[in-house]
């Protein structure tokens, strides 16, 4: 009668124990229901569950269930387990440890059983149960243990499916989190490529970082690299908030037609103080150990804890650090275009190894599509300079075109002209001054030297003429042209100031060339000052290329040369006078450079001032373009 009573008592725990255990949802309740049925449907006044760390469960965790309420006994079995079970676990074979009870502490139960939670060479925890006959210090007798060994392999077994559906779920939640990243990718790989303009492209990177419909995040900054200088500058920074300007009703659909990228949303994300805290940003790659030079020089993206920021507060990356911040490179072809920073500033949400590996497929698609709109851009730029080279040379041509018909002209129609000149003097000569044909005839004769002034300047622009390099004195030159010109500025009501530095080296050039450049300024100062005024003329020492070089500066008070035509004056033939051909600022343009040196024009508050900067020493081998020139 009493065995059977055992027996029945037997299958009431296994019976009792396999309904918890199949009934159980997670390991935490699963061990806590075990605990419990195993103290109330056994003989042991104890029962801890010390399983290893899984899902649900914090590190070394233990379940107790005691049949006493004595603080110092629960402590005592605490302290034996926790002695016993860690042999248990790494040896994986059960061990009975008696006798615990003395004749002066018959509380204590007579042993302590603990048996490993195994399954198929697995190890999922221990199971310890203190029991026994204290007043016959007997300790569990074999068939006790084996009921317990029983049990701990049904604790074990639902451990193991438990852990394995575990698993099972957080593979599913992985692979069903993977296939929304990477039909998430599909979406931002069409949307990058609807734009091909680098500017409007970093926009829309960022945007879609910090979109809630695409990679989520709160903060998003781009910063360009350049390879020649080994720099980076920021380029630009987007929060959600601002982000959302540009995708304000999320991701477009899929078969959307092009994004459009408004300029004016692309203005006030560039004005927002993020933005322009980013945009101030200048590093070098070579020398700087930020964490954006890093990524640049390595190559390698870099995922920074909140809790291990390793950015120092003097370091520029510091803004961008606050929290877990992640540093993704944009490779393309081998080379960094640019380095993208993410972070959840605003919520402090953690960023994980799921997010890193989204966040790196991301940067891969948008390192091609901005390495296919900046390849875009340089075809662009490559065919129009090819398309204003060609416009040039078909200019250039028809200019040598009609310079050589101009030439062929002029030349034809000078001895004419001198013929016309010639008899128009003798005839003015013959006549009486009272007589009006006098007058004619002196009308025909200026207009005949104007007309002879022309074809002369057409025929010095076409002509190529030798330099004749010889020294010469800069003082001299200048005194010569306005010994010619003194009396013409006098009769234009024009006060001439000339200020000439005292110690002006000798110079090398030609000098009857250079007379011509500044007979030409004069006459252009006086034209342009018709109501009279002042022409100041000075030279000073100065340098050109590193070389000692004179500068000489000549400037009128006749009001400055339009800024639309600034640019246009030294072309051939154009001119703003009636009575001008557009070669005279031509003209000096080309002896100055041929000359080496330099000549410009800037506007002052009066009028216009023509500067001039002429080397000592003449470089022979370049003397003339045409590598024509004389020396005596």
């Amino acid at each position: 009668m009493e065995a059977t009573d055992r027996r029945l008592a037997q299958l009431t725990l296994l019976s009792q124990l396999g309904q918890v255990l199949n009934s159980a949802t997670s390991l935490h309740s699963l061990c806590s229901a075990a605990s419990r049925t195993l103290l109330k449907f056994s003989d042991a006044s104890c029962v801890i569950i010390r399983p290893e760390a899984y899902g649900d469960l914090p590190p070394e965790p233990y379940y107790c269930q005691f049949a006493c309420k004595d603080p110092a006994l629960k402590f005592f079995f605490l302290q034996q387990e926790n002695q016993l079970c860690s042999q248990v676990f790494h040896r994986g074979q059960s061990c009975l440890h008696s006798p615990l009870s003395t004749r002066t502490d018959q509380r204590l139960p007579a042993s302590l059983y603990s048996l490993p939670l195994k399954v198929r060479e697995r190890n999922f925890g221990v199971l310890s149960l203190f029991g026994g006959s204290p007043g016959e210090y007997k300790p569990f007798t074999e068939e006790q243990q084996q009921l317990f060994q029983t049990c701990s392999f049904q604790i074990a077994q639902a451990f193991e499916q438990l852990v394995t559906m575990e698993r099972l779920r957080q593979v599913s939640v992985s692979d069903f989190r993977r296939l929304q990243d990477l039909s998430l990718l599909y979406r931002i790989s069409q949307i990058l490529h609807s734009t091909l303009a680098p500017n409007e492209l970093f926009h829309l990177i960022l945007s879609l970082l910090v979109s809630p419909d695409g990679g989520s995040f709160h903060r998003a900054t781009l910063v360009m690299v350049n390879p020649r200088g080994r720099t980076m500058q920021g380029i630009l920074g987007v929060t959600r908030e601002s982000g959302s300007w540009l995708l304000p009703e999320g991701l477009p659909p899929v078969h959307s037609p092009t994004l459009a990228i408004p300029e004016n949303v692309q203005r006030a994300q560039r004005d927002t103080p993020f933005s322009r805290e980013m945009m101030q940003l200048r590093l070098d790659i070579d020398s700087s150990e930020s964490c954006l030079a890093k990524v640049a020089r390595e190559q390698k993206a870099m995922l920074i804890c909140g809790e291990a920021n390793i950015c120092e507060h003097n370091d520029p990356c510091h803004s961008l650090c606050a929290g877990d911040s992640v540093y993704v490179p944009l490779l393309s072809r081998g080379r960094t275009l640019c380095v993208l920073t993410v972070d959840n500033a605003d919520s402090g949400e953690p960023i994980d190894a799921e997010r890193l590996l989204f966040l790196e497929m991301f940067a891969g698609q948008a390192g091609i599509a901005l390495d296919n709109a900046q390849l875009l851009q340089k075809i662009e730029t490559a065919h129009q300079n090819l398309r204003e080279t060609q416009e040039q040379l078909l200019q250039k041509e028809k200019l040598a075109t009609i310079g050589e018909m101009s030439a062929s002209i002029a030349h034809e129609l000078k001895n004419p002209l001198v013929s016309v000149g010639g008899f128009a003097r003798r005839l003015a000569r013959s006549l009486n001054p009272q007589d009006p044909a006098r007058q004619f005839a002196e009308i025909i004769q200026q207009e005949t030297e104007r007309l002879e002034k022309m074809l002369d300047d057409i025929l010095s622009f076409s002509r190529q003429r030798l330099l004749c390099i010889r020294e010469y004195r800069l003082e001299s030159v200048l005194d010569k042209v306005l010994l010619l010109e003194g009396d013409k500025l006098h009769q234009a009501g024009i006060k001439l100031t000339l200020n000439q530095a005292n110690d002006l080296p000798i110079m090398q050039g030609d000098a009857e060339q250079l007379e011509q450049v500044f007979i030409n300024l004069i006459n252009n100062a006086r034209q342009a000052m018709l109501h009279g005024g002042e022409l100041k003329i000075s030279n000073q020492h100065s340098r050109l290329q590193g070389e000692a070089a004179v500068r000489i500066e000549v400037q009128d008070t006749g009001g400055g040369i339009p800024a639309k035509m600034m640019r246009n004056i030294f072309n051939p033939f154009f001119t703003t006078k009636e009575e001008g051909t557009g070669l005279g600022l031509p003209i000096s343009h080309r002896i100055v450079e041929h000359h080496q040196g330099e000549i410009e024009v800037v506007n002052t508050d009066q009028g216009a001032c023509f500067s001039i900067i002429l080397p000592v020493r003449l470089n022979q081998r370049t003397a003339d373009p045409m590598g024509q020139h004389e020396s005596k």
